[in-house]
């Protein structure tokens, strides 16, 4: 069989009969060679459809990706300026806690400095009466 009928060859390749009449000879018939490389046409047209398809779809899913990732890079900027503001804020409060515990160090060592006066003071006037008495009784 080197050709096709009419319908046979519309049926191959999925087509009205008019447009296979387009292809035949004058005989009737539509020879192999064309059905051939019609369906061949065809098919490649189907597969660039279908890859087409595939382009859009992942098209679609790279834009996604960008966008997302856009949205985690401002995210991230925004975390790490958040990050270096608190940081920001723990150094500075502890510089203040610094600046309030030199003053309380400063009271509390003149508590203690004041205490051992006082004893001191205590001591001396012990011993100051002490010796009064020891010159009251002349010893």
């Amino acid at each position: 069989m080197t050709d096709a009928s009419i319908s046979e060859a519309a049926r191959f390749l999925g087509i009205e009969e008019e447009e296979a009449r387009k292809l035949a000879d004058p005989g009737g018939r539509v020879p192999l060679e064309v059905v051939r490389s019609r369906a061949g046409a065809a098919a490649l047209a189907l597969e660039l459809a279908r890859a087409r398809e595939e382009v859009g779809r992942l098209s679609g899913q790279l834009e996604e990706v960008r966008a997302s990732n856009a949205r985690l890079q401002k995210e991230l900027k925004e975390s790490v300026e958040e990050r270096r503001d608190l940081t920001q804020e723990v150094l500075e409060l502890r510089a203040a806690a610094e600046e309030r515990l030199m003053p309380m160090e400063r009271i509390e060592h003149m508590a203690r400095v004041e205490k051992e006066l006082e004893e001191s003071s205590s001591e001396i006037e012990r011993l100051k009466n002490r010796r009064l008495l020891d010159r009251v009784l002349n010893r």
